[in-house]
């Protein structure tokens, strides 16, 4: 099968767009493992992480994986990998270049199995739309192709271990930036805890199965500079919860499966973004103080 390089998307993609401020051009190989930011450093001197352009890529490539094909549907030859099915709602479980695909539940059915197994109720192949996907009885992967996806030239890209984020940051007081994330199985950037004092500059998270950045529990994050796309979480591009307090300035929002941003029921900013190709632009909960400035939605 012949087929695009891996990141002819990411190439077009940084050259249609630009962030704020210039991103320095990696002399690194693609990293291929998950990063673990832990030393931070004080509220005067904060510890920075400079990636340089680093690109974080935990993708595998399955395309020459022995399909069946049956019209634009495609099914994996038994487990694809040996992965066991991923329940449905809230991630993508496979990429189509940079695009995931969402895994729906069949509610019909879903209604007539005991609580615990309602979630896996996947749609059936014949039902399917284009860009999603579920599994059979055996654990077979089955997806429908887009009409703007050609399968030869197309590669077919499979998440990591379910719960692996390209970044995952665990201290307070650091300051990271120019670094892409791409195709994790959990979110692009991912931040749990306590942790003070962070701020993202001039990062990407580009087609995570999850969120694209996702701060948990009482972080308290400034992201200044990013673009966040094409990202499979059910919530949104961004989802902020808990009691996390968040700012986000300079970023660039689209082609995300749900909402631009899911915010928990804390305080948010959004300042200087531009927003298109969402379906919503906002997913709130209840008592969320968010506050925007010059934020523009393009809805086409």
């Amino acid at each position: 099968m012949a087929t695009l390089p891996r990141f002819t998307w990411l190439l077009v993609l940084a050259c249609c767009t630009a962030l704020p401020a210039a991103e320095p051009v990696s002399t690194q190989p693609v990293r291929t493992t998950a990063l673990v930011i832990k030393q931070g450093g004080t509220p005067e001197k904060p510890a920075v992480f400079d990636g340089q352009g680093m690109v974080i890529d935990l993708a595998i490539d399955v395309t020459d994986h022995a399909w069946r094909k049956t019209g634009d549907v495609w099914t994996s030859d038994g487990p694809l990998l040996g992965r066991t099915p991923i329940v449905t709602g809230q991630l993508a479980g496979l990429f189509l270049e940079e695009l995931p695909l969402s895994i729906p539940r069949d509610a019909a059915l879903a209604k007539q199995h005991p609580e615990h197994d309602q979630q896996r109720c996947y749609v059936a192949p014949a039902e399917l739309k284009t860009g999603q996907m579920g599994y059979a009885d055996d654990g077979s992967l089955y997806f429908r192709w887009p009409a703007h996806k050609d399968p030869a030239k197309t590669c077919i890209l499979l998440p990591p271990k379910e719960g692996t984020s390209c970044i995952a940051i665990v201290c307070s007081h650091v300051i990271v930036r120019n670094i892409t994330a791409i195709h994790a199985a959990n979110d692009g950037f991912n931040i749990h805890g306590k942790w003070v004092g962070i701020r993202l500059e001039n990062v990407k998270a580009f087609s995570n199965a999850d969120e694209g950045i996702s701060a948990h529990d009482d972080v308290e994050m400034q992201v200044d500079g990013a673009e966040i796309a094409f990202n499979g979480s059910s919530a949104g591009g961004v989802a902020d919860v808990d009691h996390s307090v968040t700012t986000y300035r300079h970023c660039m929002v689209h082609d995300n499966l749900a909402a631009a941003f899911k915010f928990g029921p804390a305080r948010h900013v959004v300042a200087d973004t531009l927003i298109y190709n969402q379906s919503r632009d906002f997913s709130l909960d209840k008592n969320t103080q968010l506050e925007t400035a010059r934020v523009e939605w393009r809805r086409e």
